[in-house]
């Protein structure tokens, strides 16, 4: 009987090196969903977008080079720079930078505190409407899904057809966990 259980045993071994039939989450990988895909070897809570302005989720994404021994973070582009354009950013720690501004609003999302700010002049008095004229960016912090930690999410918006603050809330307050 011991000696059935460790053939047993060392088939499922096999099978896991050679096929990742046994390691499930292993099968996300080249799932067509770059949020999905991201999920798979990463220790913070990916979360994807469920409000995209009526922009398609793409199939690809970029990784921003990060240091050895850190996660990945992803970066989702929709839409095109010609049109309505907004990426989203995650990771954690985040291996990118993100355009500076002035703040505009500050909301809650999922219990966090979220800042969202306009690219715009900082000598003038900037208010929501310039991030749908200049551009900006929403960041937040959104909660671990046990056993991952917290993700630093980046919602930023530039162009000449530009995204409103409220539109970078809603992306924000629609986000949901893939895992």
């Amino acid at each position: 009987m011991r000696y059935m259980k460790s053939r047993v045993l060392a088939l499922a071994a096999v099978l896991t090196a050679t096929t990742g039939l046994i390691a499930g989450p292993a099968l996300a990988m080249g799932s067509g969903n770059p949020y999905v895909d991201q999920q798979v070897g990463v220790g913070y809570t990916v979360y994807q977008p469920m409000y995209t302005a009526g922009l398609k989720t793409p199939t690809t994404a970029n990784n921003p080079t990060c240091p050895e021994g850190t996660d990945q973070s992803l970066l989702v582009a929709y839409g095109k720079k010609s049109t309505a354009h907004f990426t989203v950013t995650e990771g954690k720690p985040m291996c990118a930078d993100i355009g500076e501004g002035t703040t505009v609003l500050t909301t809650t999302v999922k219990g966090a505190k979220a800042v969202v700010v306009a690219y715009c002049d900082p000598a003038k008095a900037c208010t929501k409407a310039d991030v749908k004229k200049y551009g900006g960016n929403l960041n937040v912090t959104l909660p671990a899904v046990k056993p991952l930690s917290s993700t630093i999410v980046w919602v930023e918006t530039t162009g000449k057809h530009a995204l409103t603050a409220n539109q970078l809330v809603l992306i924000a307050q629609s986000m949901r966990p893939v895992g």
